[in-house]
């Protein structure tokens, strides 16, 4: 059993992190799931859920609960806006808290999409990445121009993202370690810094100017304090916690600047001094025992805290009012698996869940 879970793990972290897997285990066992894909919300700290997959078309309602949720983005000038960036289906977009989702026009309407950016100062530009290439709207995703093109085959763009106090300033990670910088709406592009390790992600500290995050999939966090002019490993902060370089999720808490979160093979961690040091949080699941996926925090109140854990094909949500001290369990409204969960950043209990559906052979 010890080896069989052992596998799924490496599978499902490939299937979740990477966007490529497959659920068969040795060829003759299948991991069954069930349920709607898409996305959920509840309104009342996760106690019910909602399915909220609808598209209107001209033709009839469509529904999207057979579509896998990749990352969900904020708009950050508009709390009702956000992005659903999918696994296999593209880009969709809802302007009513998800009441409603539409689709934008081509390229981004099909395939994979890694990431989203939309600009704090229009939210008609915005920014997405297919992994092998970005594509540049200006006006509210009815045409797209093409900005950067991943030529080299085996790597891939991994995320894009806006300095929220630069405008016009735009970066983007890719897997090959490179983190690239357009100050010119992706016209001309250059190299900030070659990490040589695969990158996950860019975050930005909106409330501390030139506090950036750089998110690998094995190798840590580092941090730059003087907007990417210098950068620090902080790989050396997670040696007493096994599994903590093994990327999971990775968080900025919105409310207070500094304080994220590390969400890893181990578990969670939170610092509350931009990395320098880590304070695990107490889960109900052991150290290493679970894969979280699914991970937020309450904008309003910190000491909020919810993930899901998956255990082979059997996933729980834990809920947490006490900043860990003691946790809930709930049932999911789905048995797909949960791998985006995030928390309104002004509907105080009002969480929305996407799940992925596991391509099977």
């Amino acid at each position: 059993m010890k080896k069989y879970f052992i596998y799924f793990s490496i599978v499902l972290t490939v299937l979740v992190v990477s966007g490529q897997g497959c659920m068969s285990l040795d060829g003759e066992t299948k991991i069954e799931t069930s349920g709607p894909g898409g996305m959920f919300v509840s309104t009342d700290k996760g106690e019910t859920w909602k399915i909220i997959s609808s598209m209107p078309t001209v033709e009839g309602v469509k529904q999207l609960d057979t579509i896998s949720v990749y990352r969900i983005v904020e708009d950050p000038a508009d709390t009702k806006a956000m992005y659903w960036a999918s696994r296999e289906r593209g880009l969709f977009y809802s302007f009513d808290d998800g009441k409603s989702w539409q689709r934008p026009s081509a390229p981004v309407d099909s395939a994979f999409i890694y990431d989203v950016a939309i600009d704090p100062e229009n939210r008609c530009s915005i920014y997405a990445t297919n992994g092998r290439a970005v594509y540049r709207t200006d006006d509210c995703m009815r045409s797209w121009v093409e900005v950067y093109q991943e030529v080299r085959s085996a790597d891939i763009i991994t995320s894009v993202s806006f300095n929220p106090f630069k405008a016009h300033h735009i970066y983007i990670t890719e897997s090959n370690g490179d983190l690239l910088k357009s100050e010119d709406l992706g016209q001309h592009w250059s190299v900030v810094n070659r990490f040589g390790v695969d990158i996950r992600d860019v975050e930005f500290d909106a409330h501390k100017e030139g506090l950036v995050y750089i998110v690998t999939r094995s190798s840590g966090l580092f941090r730059s304090r003087d907007g990417g002019v210098t950068w620090d490993s902080t790989r050396a902060t997670f040696n007493e916690y096994p599994g903590a370089l093994t990327f999971r999720r990775f968080l900025i808490y919105p409310s207070k600047s500094d304080q994220i979160y590390w969400v890893s093979q181990y578990g969670v961690l939170v610092s509350r001094n931009a990395g320098d040091d880590w304070e695990p949080i107490n889960l109900v699941t052991p150290p290493g025992s679970v894969d979280i996926y699914g991970f937020t925090v309450n904008p309003l109140n910190d000491q909020e805290i919810y993930y899901t854990g998956s255990i082979d094909y059997r996933s729980t949500f834990y809920r947490s009012v006490d900043g860990g001290k003691t946790w809930e369990t709930r049932k999911l409204p789905s048995k797909q698996l949960p791998t985006v969960l995030r928390a309104h950043p002004e509907n105080d209990g009002w969480l929305y869940m996407g799940f992925t559906i596991p391509p099977q052979d």
